[in-house]
C-alpha cells in the first residue's frame, strides 16, 4: 500500500481489514525515522478504530481507545519536536479521527483551532481539505448554520479543482443537511439521492446507502411516516451485524413512533441493560443515545429515561450530528429537557428548553422543541403550554409537517377543554363538552345546543331566527300578533331573580351582568310584532330551545348557566354578547353527526 494514511477507515461503517491493521502495525515496528514512526502510529490508530466492532481484537472498546490514544500521543510528541506542519496536521487530525466519540468532544474545538492556525503552512491538499471538514462539522455540532454555510463555501472553493471526487461532492451532503435543518425537506432528500447516484461507483462512506437511508428516516420522522421505513430498517439491521446496536436502536425508535410499543420495548430493554453498556462510545454514540432518549419518552420508561438523561446532560448544548455532518438528529437539549420533565425535574427541563429556543434558528427541530416544552408544561404551566403549542402548531403547519401540527392542535384542544384559554365547545359522539372560565358542562346534542353554539362562536353578531332554524319560510305573508316575549312563569321567575341580586351585599360582575339582562328582558316583555304566523312560531321555538339548552347546562354548572342567561338575547334576533367579547372555539369531532 502507499504511504497515504487510511482516513476513510474511520468514516466508513465498520470496515476494519485485518490485513490493513497488520500492515500498519508492521510499519510501526519497521520505522527507522521519527517521521516514519509518527506516521505509522497514526496509521495504526486509524486502522484499528473499528477493530473491536469487527472482532479483529480481543480488546474492549475502552481498552482499544486507550491504545489508540497512546499511539497518537507519541505521534503528536514527535510531530511537535520535528516542527513539520504537515506531520503536525496529520497527528492532530489523527487525534480527531481515531478518538472520534463523546469523550473527545471537550477538546475537539481546541484541536481544530490549532489546525486552522497552521493550515496555510501545509502543503498536502488532502490535509487542508480535511481540516475544513472539521471546521464545518464543528459549526453543525453547535447549530451555527450561518457559519457552517460560510465554511462550506470555503470548502467548495478549495476543492473545486481537486481530483478527489469524494471531496468535491461532500459539500452537496452538507448543504442537504442544512436544508433539512432549515425545513427544506424535499430538497435535502433529493440532494442525498443525487449524491449517491452520481458517485455510485466511487468508494467511500459519504456516499454509503446508509447515509441516504438515515436522511430518509429523518424525513419520515418529521412527517410522521416512519411506518413506511420499518421494513427497510429491519433489512439494513440484518445486513449490518457489526453495527447492530445502532440499527437495533433505529428499529426500536421507529416501532415506538408508529405505536408498536411491545416490540419496541423488547428491543429497548436489551439495549438498556447495564446502563446502555451495549452502546460503544464511538462516533455514533451521541446520535444513538439521542434516539434511545426519544424511545424512553415514547414508551414512558422513566427509569431508563433517567439513565439516558444522565449520560446526555454533558452534551445538552450540542446537536446530534451524524458522521461528518451528513445528517442531523437535532438538538440534544430537546431530548435532555424532555427527559428532565419526564423525571419531574421541571427546573432542569426549562433551562434546556430555553437554551435551545434562545440559540437556535427557526426550523423543524426548533418547532418540535416548542411542542415538547408545551407538553412538559401542560400541568405546571398550562398558560405557557398553550402559548407554546399555539406557536408550534402554526410553525409546523407552515413547514408542511401536518402530523406534528395535528399533535400540537390536539394539545391546544386539551388545554382549552381544561379551561386554560378562551371558552371551547366540543362535539364528540353526539355529546357536547363546554368549558368556560365560569364553569363546564357536558350535555347531549340537540336543537337548542346547536343553536347555542352557533351564537357562542360569533359573539356580537345578531342572528335572525331563520338563520338558526331554517325551517321557517320568510316569504310567508305577515299577520299582526301580540304576545309577550316572556310567558308568565318566566316573568315571575325573572322578577324573583332580580330581587335576589339586588339584595346581595357583594354582587359580582357576573351578577351585575345578569341583572342588566333580566331588567332588559322584563322591560320588553310585551310588544306587538308583525310577522308571519310561521315566523313567529319559529321565534318561540328557537327561544324555547335555547332556554332549554341553557337550563340543561345550568344543571351541570350554575355559574356557566348564569353566564349564558345573562349574555344570550332571544327574540326575532338572537345574540351572544359577553363582556370579554371572546368567541368560543367550536369543534365537531364527528362532523357527520
Amino acid at each position: 500500500m502507499s504511504g497515504r494514511l487510511p482516513w476513510e477507515t474511520v468514516e466508513t461503517f465498520p470496515s476494519t481489514d485485518k490485513s490493513l491493521l497488520t500492515e500498519w502495525a508492521d510499519k510501526v515496528d519497521a520505522a527507522t525515522t521519527p517521521n516514519g514512526r509518527a506516521r505509522a502510529l497514526i496509521g495504526r490508530a486509524l486502522a484499528s478504530y473499528w477493530a473491536v466492532a469487527e472482532g479483529v481484537t480481543d480488546f474492549t472498546w475502552s481498552e482499544a481507545t486507550e491504545a489508540r490514544k497512546a499511539d497518537l500521543a507519541e505521534a503528536l510528541a514527535i510531530a511537535r519536536r520535528i516542527e513539520s506542519p504537515d506531520l503536525l496536521a496529520e497527528a492532530l487530525l489523527g487525534v480527531l479521527y481515531a478518538t472520534w466519540g463523546p469523550d473527545s468532544l471537550t477538546n475537539r474545538t481546541e484541536i481544530v483551532e490549532e489546525l486552522t492556525a497552521i493550515r496555510d503552512q501545509i502543503s498536502d491538499e488532502e490535509l487542508r481539505l480535511r481540516i475544513l471538514e472539521w471546521v464545518v462539522l464543528g459549526y453543525l455540532d453547535h447549530a451555527d448554520l450561518d457559519n457552517a454555510a460560510i465554511a462550506i463555501e470555503h470548502f467548495a472553493d478549495e476543492s473545486a479543482d481537486t481530483e478527489m471526487v469524494l471531496f468535491r461532492r461532500r459539500e452537496i451532503l452538507w448543504r442537504a443537511c442544512i436544508a433539512m435543518l432549515d425545513g427544506r425537506i424535499d430538497e435535502s432528500v433529493q440532494a442525498n439521492q443525487d449524491a449517491i447516484s452520481s458517485t455510485a461507483n466511487t468508494a467511500g462512506s459519504p456516499f454509503s446507502f446508509q447515509n441516504v437511508a438515515i436522511t430518509i428516516a429523518i424525513e419520515r420522522y418529521l412527517r410522521r411516516g416512519l411506518d413506511d421505513v420499518v421494513i427497510s430498517i429491519r433489512s439494513i439491521r440484518a445486513s449490518s451485524p457489526r453495527v447492530a446496536t445502532n440499527w437495533d436502536t433505529g428499529l426500536a425508535f421507529a416501532l415506538s413512533e408508529v405505536g408498536q410499543d411491545q416490540q419496541a420495548a423488547e428491543l429497548f430493554s436489551i439495549l438498556a441493560k447495564e446502563d446502555f453498556a451495549a452502546v460503544p462510545r464511538d462516533l455514533n454514540w451521541l446520535v444513538t443515545m439521542q434516539l434511545l432518549g426519544l424511545i424512553a419518552l415514547n414508551l414512558d420508561d422513566r427509569e431508563a429515561g433517567r439513565g439516558v438523561l444522565e449520560q446526555l446532560l454533558p452534551y445538552a448544548e450540542l446537536d446530534a450530528t451524524h458522521g461528518s455532518g451528513y445528517a442531523s438528529y437535532g438538538p440534544v437539549g430537546r431530548v435532555v429537557a424532555s427527559l428532565a420533565a419526564q423525571s419531574g425535574n421541571q427546573e432542569v427541563a426549562e433551562k434546556h428548553f430555553d437554551h435551545v429556543l434562545s440559540t437556535r434558528a427557526a426550523g423543524p427541530w426548533t418547532s418540535l422543541t416548542l411542542l415538547n416544552r408545551a407538553t412538559a408544561r401542560r400541568i405546571t404551566n398550562p398558560t405557557g403550554a398553550l402559548e407554546d403549542a399555539t406557536m408550534a402548531a402554526a410553525q409546523l403547519g407552515e413547514l408542511g409537517l401536518e402530523g406534528w401540527a395535528a399533535e400540537a392542535s390536539s394539545l391546544i384542544e386539551e388545554l382549552r377543554l381544561a379551561g386554560h384559554a378562551d371558552p371551547i365547545a366540543r362535539l364528540d359522539n353526539q355529546r357536547w363538552t363546554l368549558r368556560h372560565p365560569t364553569g363546564s358542562a357536558e350535555v347531549n346534542s340537540g336543537v337548542g345546543i346547536d343553536h347555542l353554539v352557533q351564537l357562542l362562536a360569533h359573539p356580537g353578531r345578531s342572528f335572525k331566527v331563520s338563520e338558526l332554524d331554517a325551517t321557517v319560510d320568510p316569504a310567508l305573508p305577515g299577520e299582526t300578533t301580540a304576545e309577550r316575549s316572556l310567558d308568565e312563569t318566566a316573568r315571575i321567575s325573572y322578577l324573583q331573580r332580580v330581587g335576589e341580586i339586588e339584595a346581595l351585599a357583594n354582587a359580582t360582575p357576573q351578577d351585575q351582568e345578569e341583572l342588566l339582562f333580566l331588567k332588559r328582558e322584563l322591560a320588553g316583555s310585551a310588544y306587538f310584532v308583525s310577522v308571519s304566523t310561521e315566523a313567529e312560531r319559529t321565534r318561540v321555538r328557537v327561544t324555547k330551545a335555547l332556554r332549554r339548552a341553557i337550563d340543561d347546562i345550568a344543571n351541570h354548572s350554575t355559574p356557566l348557566g348564569q353566564h349564558l342567561r345573562s349574555t344570550i338575547e332571544t327574540g326575532r334576533k338572537c345574540l351572544y354578547h359577553p363582556a370579554s367579547g371572546a368567541a368560543w372555539l367550536v369543534i365537531r369531532s364527528n362532523p357527520d353527526s
